[in-house]
């Protein structure tokens, strides 16, 4: 009773004060939900994505030191629920090929853990460094051990960056005949759910978000349905009980946009196709989905045999299929971009399989259309359902490969490489099969369809370089690429474990490779260090690894303590034919000085037909 013994004056301060507490409280209430991790990134400048609830006041943090000592902010930006409370941040003044920690800021006051990336080398440099990339992510719970170790193993290769090329997550698993109210992407909440889903912190995924960056296109399952195209929706068995969206093609769209901190795409109302650079190597990434004519577009019906006949028009396109389009469409933008390009290294990262041998089988396919077949996965179908199946590939859009191919030869356009996934396994061709060099990655973390086995077994062996035929873990695609020297592609599994490799020569360079045979070493060896034992913290020490190389090789460094953990890692150097030594000053990869103590010295040694030579041997340290 005692309140109304106020005045009004003063019932109206303490109303106040009441209300600015409430207020206060639910501010510092805010949680930091998902994120954050560091994408977009170039030479100066990166985005960050983070997700806080309730609304509020979300930045980062940024400092070359981990303890923030000296650290810069981004913008702030105020989260709300229509773009799901996710903020995009973006800070730029950085130094190029800089380590950088960063954090997440909710209200100004720091959140969740701290995350590190390196910002890229500038444009033409050429330096020797490697990248990560695959598709298809299965929505698997968390945490089993046999699920996301792909992952763990991506982390501690400490990639400079991460490439998801689609079905991440596969959101429209519900979408079918039997569920047509759920039919993925017809509703923005379901969309903007699906990516909450993607960066969910128990995810393996994230042990690898915390070291490096990520880009991202996505594909048919996580675009809006399976084997989508421009003309997708609506279905027959949906229509009638679907109106949240005209378009959710267009809901795809913007939640990338809003919610992937991405880099400025090509034609934002078009789709999400973009480029970045990384020092002498460019990247295109494609969206092989949202443009794309209708897979079945490529069929006709002819009356005189009463069967189904594979003749697409000359329109018939896998990256300009929508005629409505305004502003330049995606095939104009690629082949434009890749004449103006001036980077040794061009990489076209496609959702789907590039490979043209496949239109063999589209034929063989269609001619038995009445035969059937056991698919895995698919149980007992036609093989002119075969023959839809890999009509979702680019070769069922032969005017297309036709027209790329031809531009890149009549332009002396040369050292383009194709990076693909899509079909839950992993493969490599030369450029012999599939028209250009391809590493197929579409294994990550989900069931192996054992694609390449099937076809090796039916006859098509059209990945020369090797594949997942005996070995189906989870795996990914590394490439490493020397400077303007060469790039090699590989396949590595879960378990580390290198199922195949190919590497690529620069075809515009010319240099004098032979040496004189009496000249160079009979084998490969690493010959005893110099000095051993020895002092490292004596001013300017170092000990001197030395090894042969009887052919031209890669080569790798590592130091191990006794227990086995690595202390050391050398990057990976392309060495020609003969006598070398790497220094090492007796840091370990923190930049510390190691302990006094017994250490042993491993050397791998890679030739350019993929074998591989181990050596060892034991140095000390003393001080």
């Amino acid at each position: 009773m005692k309140f109304f013994r106020l005045s009004l004056c003063d019932r109206f301060a303490l109303l106040l004060f009441i209300l600015s507490a409430l207020w206060e409280a639910a501010v510092f209430a805010q949680e930091l939900t998902h994120g954050p991790f560091a994408g977009g990134v170039t030479s100066s400048s990166a985005r960050f994505y983070l997700r806080a609830i309730p609304p509020g006041a979300a930045n980062i943090q940024i400092s070359l030191q981990p303890d923030f000592s000296a650290r810069f902010l981004g913008r702030p930006v105020t989260t709300d629920s229509s773009r799901d409370f996710a903020a995009l941040v973006r800070i730029e003044n950085l130094m190029s090929n800089q380590l950088y920690y960063y954090q997440a800021l909710i209200n100004g006051q720091p959140a969740g853990e701290v995350r590190r990336f390196k910002t890229f080398p500038p444009e033409g440099e050429r330096p020797h460094f490697h990248f990560a990339f695959g598709s298809c992510i299965g929505n698997r719970a968390q945490p089993s051990p046999d699920f996301g170790r792909v992952f763990e193993v991506m982390a501690q290769d400490e990639p400079r960056f991460f490439l998801q090329i689609g079905d991440w997550g596969y959101p429209d698993n519900t979408d079918t005949p039997q569920n047509p109210s759920n039919v993925f992407s017809a509703d923005l909440a379901r969309v903007q759910a699906s990516y909450r889903t993607k960066y969910d912190t128990s995810y393996a995924l994230q042990k690898l978000l915390r070291v490096a960056p990520i880009d991202y296109v996505y594909d048919d399952h996580d675009y809006m349905n399976d084997n989508a195209s421009a003309t997708s929706y609506p279905r027959a068995d949906s229509f009638k009980t679907i109106a949240v969206s005209p378009n959710p093609r267009a809901n795809s769209a913007r939640a990338y946009q809003e919610l992937f901190p991405g880099y400025a795409l090509a034609n934002g109302q078009g789709g999400i196709w973009h480029k970045f650079t990384f020092g002498n190597a460019a990247f295109f990434m494609l969206d092989t989905r949202s443009r794309r004519s209708d897979d079945f577009g490529a069929f006709r019906r002819n009356a005189a045999t009463d069967s189904i006949e594979f003749a697409p028009p000359p329109t018939h396109s896998i990256l300009a299929g929508d005629a409505a389009l305004a502003d330049e469409n995606q095939m104009d933008w690629l082949l434009r971009e890749l004449k103006a390009s001036t980077a040794d290294w061009k990489f076209l990262v496609s959702s789907v399989p590039f490979n043209q041998s496949l239109r063999g089988l589209i034929d063989l396919s269609v001619s038995l259309q009445d035969s059937m077949v056991f698919l895995p996965g698919l149980g007992t179908q036609s093989l002119l359902r075969v023959a839809l199946e890999l009509c979702d590939k680019w070769a069922g859009f032969p005017a297309d490969q036709e027209r790329l191919l031809q531009f890149l030869k009549t332009n002396g356009i040369r050292n383009v490489i194709v990076l693909t996934g899509d079909s839950h396994t992993s493969a490599i061709d030369d450029g012999k099969n599939s028209g250009l060099p391809e590493l197929m990655a579409g294994a990550l973390d989900q069931a192996n369809s054992r694609f390449v086995l099937i076809l090796r077994l039916f006859g098509y062996d059209i990945w020369n370089a090797g594949g997942q035929t005996e070995s189906f873990n989870d795996a990914y695609g590394r490439v490493a690429i020397f400077g303007e020297d060469s790039v090699r592609l590989e396949i590595v599994d879960e378990f580390s474990a290198r199922i195949a490799s190919h590497t690529i020569l620069n075809q515009n360079r010319t240099s004098v490779r032979d040496q004189e045979k009496t000249a160079l070493p009979a084998r490969f060896r690493l010959s005893p260090n110099f000095p051993n034992p020895w002092q490292p913290q004596t001013h300017g020490a170092t000990t001197a690894i030395r090894y042969e190389l009887q052919h031209r090789a890669y080569v790798n460094v590592f130091v191990y303590d006794l227990l086995g953990r690595r202390v050391r890692t050398f990057q990976t150097v392309l060495r020609e034919a003969g006598r070398h030594a790497q220094a090492w000053e007796g840091r370990n990869d923190r930049g510390e000085f190691a302990a006094a103590g017994v250490y042993l010295l491993r050397v791998q040694f890679i030739d350019l037909q993929g074998r591989e030579t181990w050596a060892s041997q034991k140095l000390a340290l003393v001080r």
